[in-house]
């Protein structure tokens, strides 16, 4: 095998060459290699001792966790992984960086001074327990009205829309946070946090990671990596055309018409979804490492607490049809909003959609990349901040996605000089409604255009 092959490393030692096939069987507990910076690293020994917990560590076992590492870690913890140096890395799974820029250098030092000048802590915002909590009791108290007044077609419409718009908040919220580790230093505390996505919401969190902070994060808008932006590989099948690189067929012309209305059923297609996603473990272009024990009990007792509260006990209070209306409702209030907020900072003609050379190699910093394919918008503005999840502040997010959500408004400004005195152009429209409008305009020019107009 490739593994089997040394070369000479640091003071003679004989170190061994690894392809990713190789690295990525190596992705249990008790052999858990890591590559970082065409280095790998066997960290098995380290597993139970990471300050981040334990699944942190293993959820990017056998697989380049670069920029990962990177944008969850200070640069100057490189120095703690030398001791684990086993090997190289000779080919590359997905794109590769260049080392971090003065850019990125810059801006992380400065996001560091200004949370110990403050005294905060980037993971720590009791207040944010509270959101959660209000957010989750109004989706509830919601489902719960329109059981109790079912008999008003008017009221079992209107807390649908709520319950499925608070439903939403609670994703973009403390599922977001948990799932990138922001929710305070304790791993039982973000673990907890994220176990409404599964058994309130019904979709998988051991899932989401994977697509998101593992594809989506390191990856954005890279088309054959990013898995948010993943069409049909037989292209003329996809719904909708949203890169140029998809061939042109004449029903897209009215795409920016009829594929927002899809959007509402994002909910029902992810929870649907996840059980293909955990039988191949893979989604797209992102391998899933295989789930413990714990995680596969978490997952069928998600599925199983998620059907029980939303189809089988209304049963009890409300008829079924009525019942059924109610969670139609609320799927298209939830998805809706969460696909529109979702869509509004990538899928967009104002940014780029940058692509790796021959190699997967890209010729652009990581960071620098964050900035040019992702939009903000209404960053001044507490309200669209706590109703967008934050993501109204997308750069700063992808930028610092270990920090939770409510410091975002203070990063946002050093994020916004370090950008205009590096000339980097930082996308931005003042109007969450513009942000909107920018997605529904991308997909009419890709619908009515065939060909990139430069």
């Amino acid at each position: 095998m490739e593994a089997d092959k040394t070369t000479d490393g640091l003071e003679g030692v004989k170190r061994k060459k690894f392809t990713w096939r190789e690295l990525s069987k190596l992705n249990g507990r008790h052999n858990a290699h890591v590559a970082v910076r065409g280095k790998v690293y066997d960290v098995s020994s380290f597993v139970s001792r990471h300050p981040g917990g334990v699944d942190q560590i293993m959820f990017g076992a056998g697989r380049d966790i670069t920029q990962l590492f990177e944008s969850y870690h200070s640069l100057e913890v490189y120095k703690t992984l030398e001791k684990f140096y086993v090997g190289d890395l000779v080919d590359n799974e997905l794109p590769v960086f260049p080392l971090p820029s003065n850019f990125y250098r810059t801006l992380k030092k400065r996001v560091d001074d200004y949370f110990k000048s403050a005294n905060i802590d980037p993971k720590i915002d009791y207040w944010m327990f509270l959101r959660y909590a209000v957010f989750l009791l109004l989706s509830i108290s919601c489902w719960l009205a329109g059981m109790t007044y079912h008999s008003s077609l008017l009221a079992v419409v209107a807390f649908g829309l709520g319950w499925g718009f608070f439903s939403a908040m609670v994703a973009m919220s403390c599922t977001h946070d948990a799932s990138h580790f922001a929710v305070t230093h304790k791993p039982w505390v973000w673990k907890l946090v994220g176990s409404v996505h599964d058994f309130y919401h019904g979709a998988s969190m051991y899932v989401w990671i994977h697509q998101h902070v593992l594809g989506h994060h390191p990856y954005t808008n890279i088309d054959g990596a990013d898995p948010d932006i993943r069409t049909a590989s037989n292209e003329l099948s996809d719904i909708r055309r949203i890169k140029w690189s998809q061939k042109w067929v004449p029903r897209y012309f009215y795409q920016h018409a009829y594929v927002p209305m899809l959007y509402c059923v994002l909910g029902v297609k992810t929870r649907l979804q996840d059980f293909h996603i955990l039988l191949r473990l893979r989604k797209y272009s992102i391998r899933l490492n295989p789930p413990r024990l714990s995680q596969l009990l978490l997952f069928i007792g998600g599925k199983l607490t998620h059907i029980t509260y939303r189809l089988i006990i209304p049963q009890f209070f409300m008829p079924w049809k009525t019942m059924l209306l109610m969670n139609l409702v609320a799927e298209i209030s939830g998805s809706y909003w969460l696909a529109l907020i979702f869509q509004t900072s990538h899928v967009i003609s104002e940014v780029e959609w940058p692509k790796p050379d021959k190699d997967n190699v890209m010729h652009m910093d990581w960071a620098e990349m964050q900035v040019a394919t992702t939009q903000d918008y209404a960053t001044d503005s507490w309200f669209w901040t706590v109703f967008t999840g934050a993501l109204n502040h997308q750069t700063t997010h992808h930028l610092f996605p270990g920090v939770i959500q409510s410091h975002y408004m203070k990063i946002t400004p050093i994020v916004k000089q370090t950008c205009e005195e590096f000339g980097l152009k930082y996308h931005y429209v003042d109007s969450t409604t513009e942000a909107i409008g920018c997605h529904f305009n991308h997909l009419k020019i890709l619908g009515q255009d065939s060909k990139k107009v430069d």
